[in-house]
């Protein structure tokens, strides 16, 4: 097994070998650009629709309480939010086991294998009759689902070189989005099904958990963890696109994570400054994937009519996370970018905190959703792009995911029973968030520029250390400039 890491910081196997002698000419490269949108539209599309399945069964919960869930199952006071918060503990401490399980078995198989079960959970979540019941299903859904991300970050690591990997991965996020967008509307249409067999709201568990168990089926079948072993692919292609991963794994020198520069990384505020923009981002987007739909039902429409007006914030979120994208470009640098999504969230948290009006409530959703999904990309954007070696990025990647999920933890708990229907507490939590974001980007901006100033005017001297000790100072290498 190689100890090799892929362009995202992940550990894989080593790939098969397969002669490059018979790659095919390409000079005007238009048949690997073909051979990478064929990625797109296989494998890439296929883990975008895993995660618009992951995104929808995280969402129906509250979907599920629109349509009666609390009150069949006898749920009282705080009781639905602890439910709600119960996945991120078991997501948490099951993150590296599910990792190594990843590097043992292969991202193709355990993709394949968590998407089944965590449909299955989803499904037993159908005949749960307590708060008991919910408790464990969420628990177990939350272990279940501590490997998705990283095992699709990983294919998309192992398919695509460097330069293309930033904005698959934007592709793949904008998938919680696209569900929040389809999800309320499928549990309003799911509403409609009048058979005694099920509750309303344990069919909406039932049919979106056997759709995505059956999707990791499918998976298995139509994903690969190299090019060259799928066979969706022709072998002149698979060679073109193996050729260019092999180039860009010269071009990347990558090398194995240097423990004792861990503690180094451990104590440095630049990481968890700009961690915490993804924990703050998290406050609005749980907001949306959770409580959306629960918060436009205490404004008094009915449970269908609030299932399916939670497509309107989730478009939003939507579009704010493609356009995230290019805001870099627009604002020459990742803090003003942070600032415009972190403005949104402000303006929409005011809003809904000032107004009783339900229209302005809904537009400020919107609002809301837009800049907390185009901060889920900033975020995480910024931060990995001020790693400057494996050892950085392996563990700045796995703070941003305890942020994030803690992120999830604490938004679980804002949106109270007892608080509706104005919901100032948890309105007021998404305002904190947004100025906390504001904050703590400032923070991440002003340690960026006094570094990038103080490696210009006090540069260290590095000629007494060997080449491989040089490499391994990583961000502190004098050549080294953070990205603003």
């Amino acid at each position: 097994m190689s100890d090799d890491k892929t362009p995202d910081g992940f550990y894989a196997d080593e790939a098969p070998k397969q002669a490059v002698s018979e790659v095919p000419e390409d000079p005007s490269g238009k048949k690997l650009r073909w051979a990478f949108r064929k990625v797109d539209a296989t494998l890439l599309f296929v883990l975008f629709l895993s995660n618009v399945l992951n995104s929808m069964d995280r969402a129906n919960l509250g979907l599920s309480k629109v349509a009666g869930l609390e009150e069949d199952t006898g749920m009282k006071g705080s009781d639905f939010n602890v439910v709600a918060s119960i996945m991120y503990p078991s997501y948490l401490v099951f993150m590296l086991p599910s990792n190594l399980a990843l590097r043992k078995f292969g991202a193709r198989i355990w993709l394949s294998l968590i998407t089944v079960v965590w449909g299955v959970i989803n499904m037993c979540m159908a005949f749960a009759k307590n708060r008991t019941d919910f408790i464990i299903c969420r628990l177990f859904l939350g272990a279940a689902e501590a490997g998705a991300t990283p095992g699709a970050l990983m294919l998309i690591a192992l398919w695509y070189p460097r330069q293309m990997v930033t904005s698959r991965v934007a592709l793949f996020y904008s998938a919680f989005a696209a569900g929040a967008v389809i999800g309320g509307p499928i549990a309003s249409g799911i509403m409609k099904i009048d058979n005694p067999r099920f509750l309303h709201w344990e069919w909406i568990f039932f049919i979106e958990g056997l759709a995505t168990a059956g999707f990791g089926l499918l998976m298995f079948l139509l994903l690969s963890d190299y090019p060259e072993s799928s066979w969706l692919f022709r072998r002149d292609e698979k060679l073109l696109l193996k050729q260019r991963m092999d180039e860009d794994q010269a071009e990347g020198g990558h090398r194995a994570v240097n423990k004792r520069r861990l503690l180094v990384h451990a104590m440095d505020p630049l990481v968890y400054a700009q961690a915490l923009i993804l924990f703050c981002a998290n406050f609005g987007v749980n907001t949306i994937l959770t409580f959306s739909a629960i918060i436009v039902n205490k404004l008094g429409y009915s449970p269908s009519a609030s299932q399916a007006m939670q497509a309107a914030p989730g478009i939003c979120g939507f579009v704010g996370i493609l356009v995230s994208r290019y805001y870099p470009k627009v604002f020459k640098n990742h803090y003003f970018s942070s600032l415009f999504c972190s403005s949104w969230l402000v303006i929409g948290s005011i809003i809904l905190l000032a107004t009783t009006n339900n229209g302005a409530r809904i537009f400020a959703l919107c609002l809301l959703s837009f800049g907390a999904f185009g901060n889920v990309a900033i975020g995480p954007g910024w931060l990995m792009s001020n790693v400057g070696g494996p050892t950085r990025s392996a563990f700045g990647g796995a703070i941003n995911v305890i942020c994030g999920g803690l992120g999830g933890l604490c938004t679980s708990y804002i949106y109270r029973n007892k608080d509706a229907p104005r919901y100032m507490f948890g309105h007021g939590m998404n305002l904190f968030a947004a100025l906390l974001s504001i904050v703590v980007a400032t923070l991440a901006y002003g340690i960026i520029r006094y570094r990038n100033k103080r490696k210009e005017t006090h540069p260290i001297d590095i000629s007494h250390l060997s080449a491989d000790d040089q490499i391994d100072l990583e961000n502190d290498h004098p050549d080294f400039r953070y990205v603003e």
